[in-house]
């Protein structure tokens, strides 16, 4: 059987397939070179940091940039990740770095990522991020900037609440109101007939 030119494409556009959809994949501005990410380099801010990365990366950089901070979640949602380069950053030791320090704590190779050290605030500065506590971290939040989000969602559950309770309390008066009316027409219906024969006994 004869391979034409044809047969000799489609194989070709089958092989290059996995090759653009993981270019595809692939988010801007970083370069991906099989399963390594590399976004080093690229004045990437947290605010600029792309939301996720291809789930079968296995090696990441972020060396270089602004960050001071990553999203919660970003490395834990790459479940075959071996290695992130993270140094060069100025990261700040707050407790916007609790989930990272908790990724990094959970890590068996610590001496890759031992040059990370905290820019701010400057009780923590110079400080290596996986040898400090997460009680250091969280402390080292101002109070707003720590419960805000908390605050915002206890006030929102205690409106819920709230709202829950006065629909509840609505709800007891009017079965309280029907209960009454209810037992007012039991008496009325009990009653009517007597009234009506000591009417009619009158009457005679």
């Amino acid at each position: 059987m004869g391979f034409g030119p044809r047969a000799a494409l489609s194989l070709l556009l089958l092989l290059l397939a996995p090759l653009s959809r993981r270019a595809a994949g692939c988010p801007a501005p970083c370069r991906c070179a099989g399963t390594r990410v590399d976004c080093g380099r690229r004045g990437l801010t947290r605010a600029s940091l792309p939301a996720a990365f291809p789930p079968d990366t296995t090696e990441l950089v972020l060396t270089g940039n602004n960050l001071t901070a990553l999203p919660p979640g970003l490395l834990d949602a790459l479940p075959v990740l071996r290695a992130a380069h993270l140094g060069a950053n100025p990261w700040r030791c707050d407790c916007r770095l609790v989930p990272l320090r908790a990724w990094l704590a959970g890590r068996p190779e610590r001496a890759l990522y031992r040059d990370l050290r905290c820019a701010a605030p400057l009780a923590l500065r110079g400080r290596a991020l996986s040898y400090l506590a997460e009680e250091e971290l969280r402390a080292a939040c101002a109070p707003g900037a720590l419960c805000r989000g908390a605050l915002a969602a206890q006030l929102a559950l205690l409106g819920l609440g709230l709202l829950h309770a006065l629909l509840l309390a609505l709800l007891l008066c009017r079965l309280r109101g029907l209960r009454a009316r209810a037992r007012a027409a039991r008496r009325s219906s009990l009653t009517a007939p007597l009234v009506a024969q000591l009417a009619a006994a009158g009457e005679s």
